[in-house]
């Protein structure tokens, strides 16, 4: 499986393209993959899916343009449907934007998903924002905005929740296999290392 990523956006969201066996699904882009056509053909994969970790505006910009272009199917957490169409579910609002998306999302449930030739697990994660969803694809975890290396996401727009994070983030410290951790913010790390050095994910374990 390979997956690059790129930061897009306005404040540089993280997408991902993530190919296997000539299948690829993106990973919120806030606008479209660069160079994405050629990378697709010079890896003979289709794109055939869009999945979102959650649909704060900064992940979902760019839903409508690839969806247009690449007529692939979109999955979210059904608690953020309503996030779409609304800049204040979705915080644009609060960055004085005024960002909806019109595409038509298949409901991404917790546990196992088949999806576009891919198994994902979704692990409900809620704090940072009501339906933020951890992606477990293989060996890695696709994180959004609920842990960055080193951090983790903020708490305090609409829906979120320092309660629901400190459970979210106990969740991902007690899982048992290392990964690699892709953010929706920063470079990537790894599970083992952010249960070292992060303390905020560290103090949701012991407390």
């Amino acid at each position: 499986m390979k997956v690059l990523q790129q930061p897009l956006g306005p404040v540089q969201a993280n997408c991902y393209l993530v190919m296997d066996n000539h299948h690829a699904i993106l990973i919120d882009p806030a606008d479209k993959f660069l160079n994405l056509d050629a990378i697709l053909k010079e890896n003979e994969c289709n794109l055939e899916a869009i999945v979102l970790t959650h649909a704060h505006f900064d992940h979902i910009s760019g839903v409508d343009k690839i969806v247009n272009e690449y007529h692939c199917d979109v999955y979210l957490n059904p608690s953020e449907f309503d996030f779409l169409q609304d800049p204040d579910l979705n915080s644009s609002s609060a960055f004085y934007m005024d960002v909806t998306c019109d595409a038509k999302c298949k409901p991404l449930l917790e546990g196992k998903n088949e999806i576009a030739g891919f198994e994902i697990e979704a692990m409900y994660c809620p704090g940072h924002s009501i339906g933020s969803t951890v992606l477990k694809i293989k060996d890695c975890l696709f994180t959004g905005d609920v842990l960055f290396q080193g951090s983790i996401g903020r708490m305090d727009l609409v829906t979120g929740s320092v309660s629901s994070m400190k459970k979210s983030l106990k969740k991902l410290y007690q899982l048992d296999q290392d990964y690699k951790v892709y953010p929706g913010h920063g470079p990537s790390t790894t599970l083992s290392q952010e249960k070292k050095w992060n303390e905020s994910l560290k103090y949701a374990e012991i407390y």
